[in-house]
């Protein structure tokens, strides 16, 4: 693994230990059957998530504010890995730019990161969840 690929996935603030964040958070909800729970997780970690923005003041460029919860979980289509890229995607600017020149790789460290991590909560495979993240 190259030192690009290395920061991508251990790097503070990298979307891998954000990956590795949106697990701890996922693991809060308790013992979880994915296939029955996941959308009321998914709104919990939205929620979380939205609030803890919110008390910062939606710093950098985050737009969760400008969203709709129920559509961020529907479209997640129950896969944890895309659950994550869609959620990423609202929350920083920055990632929203570098998904851009880097997709390939970065899709490939949150499905790898989710799928070590919470391999019950992924629901496709590679090749889909890259598919269903370009939608």
């Amino acid at each position: 693994m190259g030192l690009f690929n290395w920061l991508l996935k251990n790097g503070p603030g990298s979307p891998g230990s954000t990956a590795s964040a949106f697990i701890k958070l996922y693991e809060q909800a308790g013992t979880v059957n994915h296939d029955e729970d996941w959308e009321g997780v998914f709104h919990m970690i939205f929620t979380a998530r939205y609030l803890s923005f919110q008390r910062m003041g939606f710093p950098g460029g985050c737009r969760l504010n400008q969203v709709d919860a129920d559509q961020v979980v529907q479209n997640s289509k129950g896969d944890l890995p895309l659950f994550i890229y869609i959620m990423m995607r609202y929350e920083t600017a920055s990632f929203r730019e570098s998904v851009t020149s880097h997709f390939s790789e970065v899709t490939q460290v949150i499905y790898d990161v989710v799928k070590k991590g919470k391999p019950a909560a992924v629901k496709y495979d590679l090749q889909f969840f890259r598919l269903f993240a370009q939608l």
